[in-house]
Parts: structure tokens; C-alpha cells; sequence
């Protein structure tokens, strides 16, 4: 299968080169920098188209033709900026996904669109993709208008369109990012030995991104049948960043202390059900948050110099 990926230069997006690749797909990427250093077992590259997904759709489309996927990563995920923001977002997460949209309709390519816990409410009970969308940021409404884009294009003109949300992705490659991407965060300050500042009573469902990657490919794997879906890709599992400070601080050897200044209080969770995922994709999480946090961690030891 030849897949066009955009957003290939982020977290999500080399990962899932990397994986389409072992897998024998052919890979078209687009985007407004430059990947390089990428390639499949047996020798074969990617191939490179620059754009933005805001402003290029002619150029899009182009990129599209003879793929039989396109799986639309381009975004930016700070909740705190997306308020500062909030024209920029839509700009890029819901027109650029409306362009992804109009790229795949015009080869018929099944379309995978990367959304977004921040969808769902902060609340106590597992997010199920049957709840009503109820964002707190200008980022997750942004998400949900992209979910939505997804939707018409399967209704009106039966393109096959699967929304998957991701939920706290983390793994090498991670650069900090905002206020967001806490273990990237409790990370880097861990083998900094710096206090690491909890501010929540929260549980997050901390994903390592090699599962991510695999949700993702199992979505292409899956026949095209003109229809819209929605499926959570996670662990299942919550975890209180008290306990993800802890674990970091175990697995780095830390002298780092852990400091409470709470402003949000416990049952703000966002911890998925993955059940749909499971049945409809045979997605099932296969790596611990242990296992998970510990590839990350030895990554950084040998990529961080910040």
C-alpha cells in the first residue's frame, strides 16, 4: 500500500514511518520540513513533498494521487498556546484537516485523522467514544471540528474516514512542548536531579507511542467500507502523575524531590476505554508504562543535551 502521511517530522509521525516501513508500505510524506534518515528494512526511502496542510491544498491533492491512504498527523497539541491562539489552531488542525479530507476524496484514499483525549470532559469514569465531545480548549474543539470534517466526508461522498484518539503519547523523539507533555518534563528534570512540580490530583493515560504507531496501521489494515469511525488508541489504564513522578524518579536514579502546588483536584482524570479499539481493529496496548518510561528514559540519557 502506498500511504501519504502528513506531519511526518513529529513524535507520531516518525514512528509511524518507521513502522509503515518494516511493513513493506510505500511512504509519501508531507510536510513543511524535512525528515531525514529514514528507511525500510529492505533499503527503500521516503518519499519527500514540503507543504502546509494550511495553505497548499492544490499541492496536497498532488501528493495524494496513486495513495491509497492518507493518515493526517500535521497539528500542534498545547492546550495553554491554543488559548493564546486560537485562530491558529483552527487554521492548522480543523482547515488543514478539511484539505487532508479533500486530498484523499480525489484518489479515494482511506483516511486516518490523529485526534485527541482533549475532546473528551476532565472526569472520574473512562471515556468512552460514544460521550459527548465537551473540550476546555481551544485545541480540543479544534479536534472535535476535525472529527466532525470526518464525519461529512463519509456521509456525503462515502469516503472511508477512521478518527483515532490518542491519549498523553510519549517516546524518543519527545521534545518539550509548552506546558504539556509531562513526561517529557519529569523526565528531563529527573536526570537533571530538579524538583519535579506536581499540579494535579489527576490520572492520565499515559500511551507509549510504538502503541500508537500500531493502532495506527492497524486502522489501514482494515478493509475500506465508506464509513465514519471513532476509536480511542491507549492503555486503558490511569495513572496519578504523583505515581508517574514516582516511577521517574525510581527508574533514573533521581536525587530530584517532588513538590506539590495542586490547582486541579483529584477526578479531573483522562483515561480511555479501549474496548471498541479491541474488537474493531484488534488493537491491543503491549507495553507497560514501566517498560514504556525506561526506553524513553535511556533515550534521552543519549539524546539530551538541552
Amino acid at each position: 500500500m502506498k500511504v501519504l502521511v502528513t506531519g511526518a517530522s513529529g513524535l507520531i509521525g516518525r514512528h509511524t514511518l518507521d513502522l509503515l516501513l518494516r511493513e513493506g508500505h510505500s511512504v509519501r510524506t508531507f510536510q513543511r520540513g524535512q525528515l531525514a534518515g529514514v528507511a525500510g528494512a529492505d533499503g527503500r526511502s521516503v518519499e519527500y513533498i514540503s507543504g502546509d496542510v494550511r495553505k497548499d491544498r492544490d499541492a496536497l491533492c498532488a501528493a495524494a494521487t496513486d495513495c491509497q491512504a492518507l493518515v493526517h498527523l500535521a497539528g500542534r497539541g498545547d492546550v495553554a498556546e491554543s488559548r493564546a491562539d486560537p485562530l491558529g489552531y483552527a487554521e492548522l488542525i480543523a482547515q488543514g484537516t478539511l484539505n487532508a479530507l479533500e486530498a484523499a476524496r480525489t484518489t479515494g484514499a482511506v483516511f486516518v485523522l490523529a485526534s485527541s483525549q482533549r475532546v473528551y470532559p476532565l472526569h472520574p469514569n473512562a471515556c468512552n467514544e460514544e460521550d459527548q465531545p465537551e473540550p476546555d480548549s481551544p485545541y480540543g474543539y479544534a479536534k472535535w471540528v476535525a472529527e466532525l470534517w470526518c464525519r461529512m466526508a463519509a456521509e456525503q461522498f462515502r469516503l472511508t474516514t477512521r478518527v483515532l484518539r490518542f491519549f498523553s503519547v510519549f517516546g524518543p523523539g519527545q521534545q518539550p512542548n509548552g506546558g504539556s507533555g509531562v513526561v517529557t518534563i519529569f523526565a528531563r528534570a529527573a536526570l537533571r536531579d530538579q524538583p519535579l512540580e506536581i499540579q494535579s490530583q489527576g490520572r492520565r493515560d499515559f500511551t507509549d507511542v510504538r502503541d500508537v504507531a500500531r493502532g495506527i496501521v492497524l486502522a489501514l489494515d482494515k478493509r475500506a467500507d465508506g464509513n465514519w469511525s471513532i476509536h480511542n488508541i491507549a492503555t486503558g489504564t490511569g495513572t496519578s502523575f504523583r505515581a508517574l513522578a514516582e516511577l521517574i524518579v525510581q527508574l533514573t536514579g533521581s536525587r530530584s524531590t517532588i513538590e506539590e502546588r495542586i490547582n486541579e483536584p483529584a477526578g479531573q482524570d483522562l483515561v480511555a476505554n479501549v474496548n471498541s479499539a479491541r474488537k474493531d481493529l484488534g488493537y491491543v496496548p503491549c507495553i507497560k508504562l514501566g517498560e514504556g518510561l525506561d526506553h524513553y528514559i535511556q533515550w534521552l540519557r543519549q539524546h539530551d543535551s538541552a
